[in-house]
């Protein structure tokens, strides 16, 4: 019914993309496709706001939860694997719903990544840097190979910015001139990207965190620093890296839950940069009177004019 199309709900953390995901797929029968880097690991459901198994019933979730926190996974993998799901869902005659935050990834599938080949021994040799000198030795190094790469990217996932060094390094130029193709051609998307006034995102990420620790999220860090070790993949996320300082006795557990506030607002205020930016719609405010309401519609309109 809906071949060739793809919603896409999108802006930065807190937001309400979830409730108005969840509106629009019960309306339009639709299929959940995760668009968020941290949710698409096991085992990390508290700190990074996974949907819940009662939301899980509303409507078809796909690639949520899936991955191992150990695993490094990057745009390309994300891209691919997405792509893929999306096509299964145009093959069952039904409407695929991106969601989350993490721009890149969308961009990824909307628009495609460069085709700057991958570079295997280099990437192992930057990982290795990483390991040794730590994340922000690396951004020091990306932001003096290619300032113009530093707005373009997620600062806080390694794995970005270890792939847009190995795209400088390799092709020796910026991160920029990496030519796109798009993945998906022949899709038609309809992103919507939310946000809130200021002072009510601050207050719902507050809200958010205080909720995390009363559902278990340092039982859940514990677990897996545990299992996986400090260094795993996932558990450079905010909610986790955090908490790492305070199994190490560096930090308090208050200090460490006042670092994942005031870098979720960081994070947040980056995510609507990015996002005033790209896709290249108008942001709308979910705070605003009749705004789901008119998001329907609007997304109503859309799919009648393009079936």
């Amino acid at each position: 019914m809906y071949t060739n199309k793809v919603i896409a709900v999108l802006g930065p953390t807190a937001s309400g993309k979830t409730e108005l995901t969840l509106n629009i797929a019960q309306k339009f029968n639709a299929v959940v496709i995760n668009c968020d880097s941290r949710q698409l690991y096991s085992e990390m459901l508290i700190g990074t706001a996974s949907p819940s198994d009662e939301e899980k019933k509303l409507a078809e979730h796909r690639l949520f939860n899936f991955l191992s926190p150990a695993v490094m996974y990057s745009a390309y993998d994300y891209s691919e694997t997405a792509v893929k799901e999306i096509k299964k869902v145009w093959a069952e005659n039904k409407l695929p719903i991106l969601t989350g935050g993490t721009g890149f990834y969308y961009s990824s599938v909307a628009e495609g990544l460069g085709q700057a080949e991958s570079n295997p021994d280099l990437a192992e040799a930057l990982k290795q840097e990483l390991y040794q000198k730590g994340l922000n030795t690396m951004i020091e190094k990306l932001k003096v190979l290619d300032p113009g790469a530093i707005s373009t990217i997620d600062l806080n996932n390694p794995r970005r910015v270890l792939r847009a060094l190995e795209i400088v390094i390799s092709t020796k130029k910026p991160f920029a001139e990496n030519t796109k193709k798009a993945p998906l051609p022949e899709a038609d998307f309809f992103p919507i990207v939310v946000t809130r006034n200021r002072d009510e995102l601050h207050k719902r990420i507050e809200k958010r965190i205080d909720f995390m620790f009363e559902a278990g999220l340092v039982d859940e860090a514990k677990n897996i620093i545990e299992k996986y070790g400090k260094d795993a993949s996932a558990l450079s996320s905010i909610g986790y890296r955090e908490l790492i300082g305070y199994y190490d006795g560096s930090i308090t557990l208050p200090q460490a839950k006042e670092q994942i506030l005031f870098h979720t607002r960081q994070y947040a205020k980056r995510q609507e940069t990015w996002f005033r930016k790209n896709p290249g719609v108008a942001m709308t405010n979910l705070d605003q009177p009749n705004c789901i309401d008119n998001i329907l519609t609007s997304t109503s309109q859309f799919l009648k004019t393009h079936i």
